[in-house]
């Protein structure tokens, strides 16, 4: 269950060394107690590994991506995080593929798993759903066509997952659920999206806008529209406006993080046997190589630097690559001292005019 308290901000602490059902409250004498197995319950059945996967568990931010490299033990991540406040009787949550057939190994994994985190928890297939004995609730669906996030209109969820983001082309779907992550328990329950993915694959470019490019891995920043890269604030009329909305982290992991697959080296070596760009992408969770990249030799630990003031005396000057159907890219450089030319501002945009890009560049110096 999820800690009582001020909201999101109150997850799991980074000591976190298992994932336990905690013991039953008290409840009133008229009123039967679910069925609950207290020593069953305090069994540990989920050890996340010490790290990512710890931080992942814990982590307090809105939006957060975990993965980078294939091995790190992304989805028992997924399946263990909403074990936090499953078993109370107000929350709710969605775990989704994008296919049914990926749906039903992910379902196979939660069934190993949560009778003996929860125990009592029950399986309906024809609901897709897990129901726990105080009444939280868990769809298990997919979400193949953009059109198949109708079906969850008018619902709400305190938790949202994504299973491999990068498998949805665009980020209409993610989007349009994050409109459906909303609960009037809130405040004691947090609210969650949470997803995990490797590199590559057909939504490579817009999660690596929305989750990469924004922060170094693993700090914590405030939520960015992928498009012009401003700050996502509340709107105009609300007693917040201006403000930053929400957070956002990615927190990487790699196969050497989880001991269960590193410590033999088989899988390493099998990784170690794929084309250079697949390698790199899923041994080292290098999300600046893609597969026909203009620049393949582009390393973030090299080409990216700490944001940093740039003085006035430094010259500046702007660059733009025009597109209406497609996007327009538009780069603002500084120019050090020492020659070096530094990219401090970017904006990607669609369908606009030259005469509303023109407001949009203005808006933004």
């Amino acid at each position: 269950m999820k800690p009582k308290g001020s909201g999101h901000t109150q997850k799991l602490t980074e000591t976190v060394e298992a994932v336990t059902t905690p013991k039953v409250e008290t409840v009133p004498a008229q009123v039967k107690a679910p069925e609950y197995d207290v020593d069953a319950a305090m069994d540990v059945v989920f050890k996340p590994n010490p790290g990512p996967q710890t931080s992942f568990l814990s982590a307090s931010e809105r939006e957060v991506l975990y993965g980078g490299a294939a091995g790190g033990g992304k989805s028992y991540a997924m399946l263990a995080d909403p074990l936090h406040g499953l078993n109370d009787p107000n929350f709710s949550g969605l775990l989704v593929r994008h296919t049914t057939e990926e749906l039903r190994e992910l379902i196979q994994k939660s069934q190993e798993l949560y009778p003996r985190a929860v125990p009592g928890i029950k399986w309906s297939e024809r609901k897709s759903q897990w129901i726990s004995p105080r009444g939280g609730r868990l769809w298990m669906s997919y979400l193949d066509k953009d059109t198949d996030v109708t079906r969850y209109q008018g619902q709400a969820f305190n938790w949202i997952g994504f299973d491999e983001l990068t498998q949805w082309t665009s980020p209409y779907a993610w989007g349009y659920m994050r409109s459906r992550l909303r609960s009037a328990h809130a405040s004691e329950l947090g609210l969650y999206m949470r997803a995990t993915t490797n590199p590559g694959g057909a939504g490579h470019a817009w999660v690596k806008k929305m989750f990469i490019d924004p922060e170094r891995a693993g700090k914590s920043f405030w939520a960015t529209n992928i498009e012009t890269s401003e700050t996502i604030t509340f709107p105009k009329g609300h007693s917040k406006e201006g403000e930053p909305l929400f957070k956002r982290r990615f927190i990487p992991a790699s196969l050497f993080d989880n001991p269960y697959l590193s410590d033999s080296g088989d899988y390493e070596a099998m990784l170690l046997s794929l084309p250079e760009h697949q390698r790199k992408q899923l041994l080292e969770g290098n999300w600046d190589i893609n597969e026909g990249a203009a620049f393949p030799e582009f390393d973030r630990k090299v080409h990216v630097v700490d944001s940093f003031e740039i003085p006035d005396s430094w010259a500046k000057f702007r660059a733009c690559d025009y597109g209406y159907g497609s996007y327009t890219g538009v780069l603002w450089f500084a120019v050090a001292p020492d020659e070096q030319v530094i990219v401090y501002r970017e904006m990607y945009v669609s369908k606009v005019t030259a005469s509303d890009l023109a407001e949009l560049i203005l808006e933004v110096e």
